[in-house]
């Protein structure tokens, strides 16, 4: 057992006379943070688990024969800070508080032995609380990225578009924004499959991010739908931004999966610039119906 690792075979004498051997059952608690505890368990035979204090229970370590429990709340004086069931039926030895104390004063090399112990701990601790922040750093990421074109999706578009229109209505400062979409995507995947629908997605995005500057953002709304931001810019100029990208997506070219040339698509813009007052939803709505506008004249155009 680790805790007796070095410990003299007199003094392990002294702890087999002084310290009681348990037996408990599977499901059975041995440490709850609700109540104190006094001593320190350490597994003979069987399985233990250290679950999360919540109301999930999820396990979140497993204990096994020679491994021991109870040491911090013991040496800090606190509650556990998890709660421990016996995995299986478990064979037990409990080393009451004072009995360990006394264990310390005549062989030192416990102490050694428990700090061991807790390091190792503190080091697996470490490493899950690294892999969770490394975990919610990815599942941010995924909420706020479109998959297919490496985009920002709507969550996203509309947390920025919030925080620019609060900006600009306090500086005064001009914002416009477009809504793009691919002209006659439906008979586009209905001729060439929906893979290629996707690559002609992906094309789109690309020439968005080419053509824009770096101060722009933008991102995918849903379906074949973009937007773009343009902070700083008037409706006169943000024209002349979109008339750019139109020709662009025109002229940019798709291609397969395996690099095979396909049908290049054409794209219907509807612009819209911020006017006093205006909250995000009227934004986008204005930018929407100037889309309409623009299909219903012929598409492959850009509307006010």
């Amino acid at each position: 057992m680790p805790l007796f690792e070095g410990v003299p075979l007199n003094v392990l004498h002294w702890v087999n006379e002084r310290c009681e051997v348990v037996r408990v059952f599977a499901g059975q608690t041995l440490l709850d943070p609700s109540h104190r505890n006094d001593a320190i368990y350490i597994i003979i035979s069987g399985f233990a688990q250290v679950r999360n204090p919540g109301a999930d229970g999820q396990a979140l370590a497993y204990l096994m024969e020679g491994q021991c429990v109870g040491e911090m709340s013991v040496i800090d004086g606190g509650q556990p800070s998890a709660r421990v069931v016996a995995d299986t039926d478990c064979m037990l030895l409990v080393i009451e508080s004072q009995t360990l104390w006394e264990l310390i004063g005549m062989a030192p090399v416990v102490a050694r032995n428990l700090m061991r112990t807790l390091s190792s701990r503190l080091r697996y601790d470490n490493e899950v609380i690294l892999e969770s922040l490394r975990m919610q750093r990815v599942f941010e990421h995924d909420a706020r990225v479109d998959p297919l074109t490496g985009m920002h999706n709507r969550r996203w578009l509309c947390e920025m578009l919030d925080r620019q229109i609060q900006r600009c209505n306090m500086s005064g400062e001009e914002l416009s924004i477009l809504m793009l979409d691919v002209d006659h995507f439906k008979s586009y995947n209905d001729r060439h499959g929906h893979l290629a629908g996707d690559c002609a997605l992906q094309s789109v995005a690309q020439a968005l991010r080419e053509g824009l500057r770096v101060s722009d953002t933008t991102a995918r709304f849903g379906g074949e739908e973009f937007v773009a931001i343009f902070p700083g810019v008037g409706l006169k100029a943000a024209r002349g931004i979109a008339e750019q990208l139109r020709q662009a997506v025109s002229d940019y070219p798709v291609r397969d999966y395996q690099g095979n040339p396909l049908p290049g698509v054409t794209a219907s813009i509807g612009l819209a610039a911020l006017e006093p007052g205006q909250d995000r939803d009227r934004l986008l709505d204005a930018a929407d119906a100037a889309l309409y506008r623009a299909k219903n004249a012929g598409r492959n155009r850009v509307s006010e």
